[in-house]
């Protein structure tokens, strides 16, 4: 079976109270979808979004780097499209990956978890909290535990650490002492103010912890982990499988935040997840905010 179509169209998304962490603000979330058609005259599709909310500048050049290399995919084998030989961004090399998984399952009958050895499962979800004020978090809060939701996620880090704290509050009061609770701040402290932040927070009992220092400050990540009562997990720092032997090497988390879009597919995910594993290590896996083509590949 071999590629006779490339195509690719972006789209934007409204985010249904905005998206607010402490490193951006959006109200929409922009995306790219990615199409690989086969001979026997099936279209795959995937989503080679940025991770997060992305803006229209970085969309585009996710759609120059096709526009150049479309033409080098026509009449290529789709058993043999080795994604991962391809110099570009992590993004794209998932979507292409999910839409040649998508074409292969399409042709055999198969689900793509199927198809990398697994089979279809339901699992828990947590609810996301990124809101601009107390008032509006504790009222996602609430309605998220209407719908279902037994595990929450707070953005946080956007202001003070007496800021942050009436945010926990708020949303801990909300879900009541029974629900788990985690944090995000996305890079936002350094050392000594991840490791005060976190231990005043430890209070509201939280789960864990992501990515509280830069992801670059591998060491850095090691001191938090060491100096505070909770669970640390990396997420931005974990981009590649050598990064995941660095933290190891580093004890620099408990857990690891897995992101096939930002690993470069689900294969290179797969691998990374049975590598933390097999060191002892928990993963959670969520998805960059995709539409729901990326959500279902990546889960």
């Amino acid at each position: 079976m071999n590629i006779t179509g490339v195509a690719w169209h972006g789209y934007v998304l409204p985010f249904r109270c905005g998206y607010v962490t402490s490193d951006c603000r959006s109200p929409v979330r922009h995306g790219l979808l990615v199409f690989l058609q086969a001979d026997s005259g099936l279209i795959g599709i995937g989503d080679a979004s940025p991770v997060g909310p992305a803006d229209k500048i970085r969309v585009g050049e996710f759609a120059a780097a096709l526009t150049e290399l479309g033409p080098q995919f026509l009449g290529m084998d789709v058993a043999g499209f080795d994604v991962n030989a391809l110099s570009t961004p992590s993004e794209l090399r998932f979507g292409l990956e999910t839409a040649l998984l998508d074409l292969e399952g399409r042709t055999r009958g198969l689900s793509v978890a199927e198809l990398l050895g697994g089979t279809p499962c339901s699992f828990p979800v947590n609810a996301l909290i990124a809101c601009d004020d107390t008032r509006s978090a504790a009222s996602e809060a609430l309605e998220a535990v209407r719908q279902g939701f037994t595990s929450f996620k707070i953005k946080v880090g956007r202001g003070t650490l007496d800021e942050d704290e009436a945010l926990v509050s708020a949303v801990r009061q909300a879900i009541g002492p029974e629900m788990k609770l985690r944090l995000d701040p996305n890079q936002a402290w350094g050392v000594a103010q991840a490791i005060e932040s976190i231990r005043r927070l430890s209070r509201y009992d939280l789960q864990y912890v992501e990515q509280p220092v830069a992801a670059n400050d591998i060491s850095g990540l090691a001191r938090v982990r060491h100096g505070v009562p909770v669970p640390i997990a990396a997420d931005e720092a974990l981009g590649t499988r050598s990064d995941l032997s660095r933290i190891l090497d580093a004890e620099a988390s408990d857990l690891f935040i897995v992101k096939a879009a930002r690993l470069g597919g689900l294969r290179t995910a797969l691998d990374v997840a049975r590598l933390a594993h097999e060191a002892g290590k928990p993963v959670v896996i969520t998805s960059s905010l995709e539409c729901g083509v990326g959500i279902a590949a990546g889960t």
